[in-house]
């Protein structure tokens, strides 16, 4: 989800154009910039608070929700990565909620495997909806449209299949050969590893094709789901160049849930 499409704007009387808050976590960035960053490091952040995005109405979308999060700032990145993902895990095991699964993906795979195609903003963002809804057929109708090689459009049509356990990092590395990608699985089988560790690989899910997210995630990128729902109760992932906006430049990663998601499992 490109952030600054679902913006709510409007014009004060002196001609400024202001926006409802989308979400938190530019807020907490700002925040740690301008008044935290002599702190020591890593800083661990939380909050709540409503939010409001334009959303396309479809099912479980809402316009207008409550959202609860946190952030790490300035962690080491695997460790950071992990330690965020075990705090949702045990958040959810505190609620009781004991079936749910983690979709855990790196969006830098993605990143390389269009880096050297010639997309525009539009095109990108309907390819990476189509992979986000599993539409095969959308997609390969996307991908004639736009005539792109057919050894192209057999790694973008395959990423909608790699999706399971820790295999699917070996089945996505021999599929590509640019580095970015290759750095990006790197990265995701050592956070894979670090969770196996703590004993909660069972409720993590690679998936490769986990590539539509907010336009700052850098790294890893996961969404949280439980029986029932066609739709995530949450979800976080790596901003690592988010604080260069506001002058900083620390490493960090997060995640929130929407409250009104999280009740409507206790209803």
């Amino acid at each position: 989800m490109e952030l600054e499409d679902t913006l709510y704007r409007f014009i004060d009387r002196e001609g400024n154009i202001l926006a409802l808050r989308p979400e938190f976590t530019s807020l907490v960035a700002k925040s740690v910039a301008t008044r935290l960053a002599d702190q020591p490091k890593p800083l661990r952040l939380c909050y709540c608070g409503e939010v409001l995005r334009y959303e396309t109405p479809r099912g479980g979308r809402q316009r207008e929700f409550f959202q609860i999060g946190l952030e790490n700032i300035g962690g080491e990145n695997v460790r950071s990565d992990a330690e965020v993902i075990l705090v949702a895990i045990e958040s959810l095991k505190k609620l009781g909620i004991r079936k749910f699964q983690i979709n855990l993906g790196e969006i830098g795979y993605f990143a390389g495997i269009v880096e050297r195609i010639d997309f525009s903003r539009e095109d990108l963002s309907k390819i990476k909806t189509l992979i986000d809804l599993k539409d095969v057929v959308g997609l390969k109708s996307e991908m004639d449209r736009l005539n792109l090689s057919e050894r192209r459009q057999h790694i973008i049509l395959s990423l909608v299949h790699l999706t399971g356990d820790g295999s699917v990092i070996q089945t996505g590395r021999h599929l590509v050969s640019n580095e970015k990608s290759h750095q990006a699985l790197n990265n995701l089988e050592n956070l894979y590893e670090e969770l196996k560790r703590h004993k909660m690989d069972e409720f993590i899910t690679i998936d490769l094709s986990e590539v539509r997210g907010l336009d700052y995630y850098t790294g890893s990128i996961f969404k949280i789901y439980v029986p029932g729902l066609g739709f995530e109760i949450g979800g976080g992932g790596r901003y690592d160049n988010l604080l260069k906006n506001f002058g900083c430049d620390f490493p960090a990663v997060g995640f929130s849930f929407s409250l009104e998601r999280l009740m409507s499992l206790e209803s």
